[in-house]
């Protein structure tokens, strides 16, 4: 073929293109009715538009845990009157930017403003419309609008669940349509949103004498034992790694202790009051969350098995693992004293329980204790249930101490304390009090 001819179909087929280009830019800004000079305005108003993020703060919504509150300050300034701003929460979708998410009715998020040192919420409206953008795009919108001054600072609050995101729309409504100046999101889990939970704690120290409650039976008794806990394996332990140690000084002048630990890839059990060899309770499986119970007492024996006490390891689903005995005899104590975790940080504990039994009629809410705690999970926050039943224990159950290690927002404290429900014994009839046991050194703590 002649280059002349060649020459000539190039040329014939740039035009085409250059025409269908302009075809369809013309098409696109004519459907806006907007002309070039107000594009460029658009265009030079959303450069001129700035913003300013704080740092995320947040708090975990009781009882599970599955949502958290985040909030942040937002500071802006744009060159237009007319400022709405549009937040949603939204699941990142794999291959598709940012800039194209949209909200949807449930957006679960809103703005609020200071005012006179009280947050209030903005008044919003629903905004259902097409908002453009100034590289071309049109989105559909179907979400609460919330207008605010040409620049300030205002919070937005969101709810989210691990692995959403933020995203807040700043819009302007100018040539009589709405437009997307400018966008930005925020990861929470980017800028650690998650759950604190203990890996470590120093003894907390249990007295009777330190209560008004006759003893010897607060923290340990003849009648019946209980302590149960959550933990979660997080790494291999080279070395013996604590989860439980658990000592009473019996009135018979003897100290017996119950130690609980994970080494390799085991979770084994031993006691000075049998024999001192380990007793394998389950594979230790790093990621996998166990919930382990133990109980002795004269009115907590089962029949036919050799010892009073009995230890049953249970996986997440709350299906028993594995159980055995320990000749752990029946004894008063005014003195108890439990450890929970190891420096190794192989576990994270989320809660635990202890209590003690006062007659056999209160073997029902003995149990209950602990089919709660199993029952609720590794995350939910036991302490209004275990009130509840030992509120309704009178005369049954002595006392239930509540540890709860999960601690939803950043800057854990250093030290938790554990709730000491008990009913006291006093002049007249018996009443429940409260009080609480403390560490004697600081927690350690991990992002779950």
């Amino acid at each position: 073929m002649p280059n002349v001819v060649i020459t000539f179909l190039v040329i014939v087929v740039t035009l085409m293109m250059a025409l269908g280009v302009f075809s369809l830019y013309t098409t696109y800004f004519s459907a806006q009715s907007i002309t070039l000079q107000e594009r460029e305005t658009l265009v030079a108003q959303s450069k001129q538009l700035v913003t300013f993020v704080s740092p995320i703060t947040f708090r975990g919504i009781t009882p599970n845990y599955q949502y958290f509150n985040v909030s942040f300050l937002l500071w802006y300034s744009s060159p237009t009157k007319n400022v709405t701003l549009v937040p949603f929460v939204v699941n990142q979708l794999p291959g598709i930017g940012v800039y194209l998410y949209t909200p949807s009715v449930e957006e679960n998020a809103l703005i609020m403003t200071n005012s006179s040192g009280k947050l209030n919420v903005i008044r919003g409206f629903h905004l259902s419309s097409t908002v453009f953008t100034t590289q071309g795009q049109q989105l559909s919108v179907n979400a609460e609008a919330f207008p605010v001054g040409q620049s300030g600072t205002v919070m937005v609050n969101a709810k989210v669940s691990p692995g959403q995101i933020i995203v807040v729309w700043i819009l302007t409504y100018e040539f009589g349509s709405w437009y997307r100046l400018g966008y930005f999101f925020v990861n929470p889990e980017d800028a650690g949103l998650g759950l604190y939970v203990t890996t470590a704690t120093a003894p907390y120290l249990g007295n009777s004498k330190n209560t008004n409650f006759q003893p010897p039976h607060l923290f340990s008794n003849n009648q019946g034992v209980q302590l149960g806990l959550w933990f979660k394996v997080i790494d291999n332990a080279t070395s013996p790694s604590n989860i439980l140690y658990f000592t009473f000084n019996a009135t018979n002048n003897k100290i017996y202790y119950i130690y609980i630990y994970q080494y390799g890839e085991k979770i084994l059990v031993k006691t000075n009051a049998s024999s001192n060899k380990p007793i394998p309770l389950a594979n230790a499986n790093v990621g996998a969350k166990y919930f382990i119970n133990l109980s002795f007492g004269s009115q907590v024996k089962q029949p036919g098995i050799s010892g009073s006490t009995n230890i049953s390891i249970y996986n997440s689903t709350g299906s028993l693992i594995n159980d055995t005995t320990l000749g752990i005899g029946e004894a008063n104590s005014y003195v108890a004293s439990i450890k929970f975790g190891s420096p190794y940080q192989a576990v994270e504990i989320s809660q635990a329980f202890l209590e003690t039994l006062q007659s056999k009629k209160g073997l029902g809410a003995f149990y209950n204790t602990s089919s709660t705690a199993l029952r609720n999970g590794f995350y939910y926050n036991n302490t209004e249930p275990l009130y509840q039943i030992i509120n309704g224990a009178k005369n049954n159950l002595h006392a239930i101490v509540y540890w709860y290690f999960v601690y939803p927002t950043s800057s854990p404290p250093p030290y938790v304390s554990a709730t000491v429900w008990y009913w006291s014994i006093g002049n007249g009839s018996p009443s429940l009090d409260e009080t609480y046991l403390y560490p004697s050194g600081p927690n350690t703590w991990t992002i779950d």
